[in-house]
């Protein structure tokens, strides 16, 4: 994903839930995508067919027990603790 569409991803109102509900789903032991449409983000498994039309945000994995690693394009990683 291009930096440029990043940026209008993170200024969608749902783009903070979408993040929360993948880690919600990386905690649970399911590796979550967050995408882009340019329209909204939404939360898929990240092993199911991407949306028409959408681009990755960011991957949400099972680190550890306890960390969540969200992984964005340009080899940027967050890391959640919890």
């Amino acid at each position: 994903m291009s930096l440029f569409n990043e940026h209008a991803a993170e200024k969608h109102p749902a783009y903070n839930d979408a993040l929360r509900q993948a880690i919600k789903l990386a905690a649970a032991g399911t590796e979550a995508a967050v995408y882009w449409d340019t329209k909204g983000v939404m939360v898929r498994d990240a092993h199911a067919p991407r949306p028409d039309g959408a681009q990755v945000v960011c991957i949400a994995q099972r680190w550890n027990e306890q960390t969540i690693q969200l992984r964005f394009s340009g080899a940027r990683s967050e890391w959640v603790h919890g």
